[in-house]
């Protein structure tokens, strides 16, 4: 009787599981659909990437549980005011930001870009994404097998601090070597309790079906743990510039440095976590999505992520070069500052350098008029 107990048991928990998971590929599908439905226009990049200019109302953020009844509409804008830092290369050249225009005047008014993906595509990006968020622990020094990192971040002392922003210029490079299931990143964290924002540049070839250089935000906020906009939490407000943009180039070591401003910060009246690249608003992550950074993050970290399967090599990260102090050959972000109590800019100085491996290295420096510099990278090239 026993064994025919387990059986069954074994059975259902089969049964189970099998329609859990056709119930979520059906939830894809009919995801995919509707986004492909909603098309007002469509643009094919220089790249082959596709984006439907989906209405701002139909947007995957407003399938978010707590976005329902929102009062949330295209022309909302921070109130925050603030000047805008200027891009600088490492010769004091100004380098105008590279971020990746749509092409044939972008989406008309009222519409926000989404990629467009294949149904097989949308799958894989949703297993990636799952692989991704299981590596992601509440505990930045807790990590996963293959998951590296090089980064300064605040300490645990400073834990009691709150921060209300976060703002740097970095370069960033093309890295044609990652390859799936690799990823490499530069990266921009803030977070507070299991509330997570990640901004900045990868090359992720599982999540964009490509090893270039892309724009991307990670989110991880109760149920919402996902990238770009496939996904329930990130507003998309720009009707131009996606936030998983391609970028354009690529720095070259030892000579122009190719380089963007990013700037998150949360609205000290609605609370709202604004991001600006360059500049250029690009979106928000609505405040009735967190729990802990409804009212700031408590942790901020900036540096190079990335993973390669434990036995394998490791990728390379940043421009593929242990870092240097000469940030002409180096990855880096510079003008790093955060957002204080007063939603002044201040040089955070509760911090620490924290490296995974010996073979990728951080440097925090002050740096002249680039102020406070963080330089990372590894695995000579």
């Amino acid at each position: 009787m026993k064994r025919v107990y387990l059986v069954v048991v074994l059975l259902l928990v089969v049964n189970i599981g099998t329609r859990g998971i056709v119930e979520e590929e059906n939830d894809l599908q009919k995801q995919y659909q509707l986004l492909e439905q909603s098309s007002i226009k469509t643009i094919k990049t220089a790249n082959g990437v596709i984006y439907d200019c989906v209405d701002f109302y139909k947007q995957p953020a407003f399938k978010h549980p707590m976005l329902k009844n929102h009062t949330l509409y295209p022309q909302m804008r921070t109130k925050y005011t603030h000047r805008t830092i200027k891009a600088m290369s490492s010769n004091d050249e100004a380098i105008q930001c590279q971020v990746l225009m749509l092409e044939n005047g972008g989406c008309p008014t009222g519409t926000v870009p989404i990629r467009r993906v294949s149904m097989d595509d949308l799958v894989q990006i949703k297993t990636a994404t799952k692989n991704y968020d299981m590596r992601t622990t509440s505990n930045s020094l807790l990590t996963q097998p293959g998951q590296q990192f090089a980064i300064v971040q605040t300490n645990f002392v400073s834990r009691t601090t709150k921060y209300y922003g976060v703002r740097g210029i970095f370069n960033y490079y093309q890295l044609p070597r990652v390859r799936a299931p690799q990823y490499s990143s530069g990266e921009i964290i803030i977070r507070n309790g299991d509330d997570m924002i990640k901004v900045g540049w990868t090359v992720n070839p599982a999540l964009n079906k490509d090893n270039i250089a892309h724009m991307f935000q990670y989110l991880s906020a109760g149920q919402s743990h996902c990238f770009n906009t496939l996904c329930p939490g990130f507003v998309s407000t720009n009707k131009d510039v996606s936030i998983d943009a391609g970028l354009v180039g690529s720095s070259k070591r030892g000579g122009l440095q190719r380089v963007i401003s990013l700037f998150i910060y949360q609205d000290a009246k609605t609370k709202n976590w604004w991001l600006e690249i360059c500049g250029i608003v690009l979106g928000y992550w609505p405040q009735q999505i967190f729990t802990k950074m409804a009212d700031g993050a408590t942790y901020v970290a900036v540096g190079g992520e990335a993973f390669n399967l434990p036995g394998q090599p490791l990728p390379p990260m940043g421009n593929g070069y242990y870092p240097s102090e000469e940030l002409g050959i180096t990855a880096f972000w510079h003008n790093f500052t955060v957002l204080d109590s007063n939603h002044q800019h201040i040089i955070p100085q509760q911090t620490e350098k924290y490296t995974t491996d010996w073979h990728y290295g951080v440097y925090d420096m002050m740096h002249g008029k680039e102020g406070r510099a963080i330089c990372y990278g590894g695995t000579t090239m």
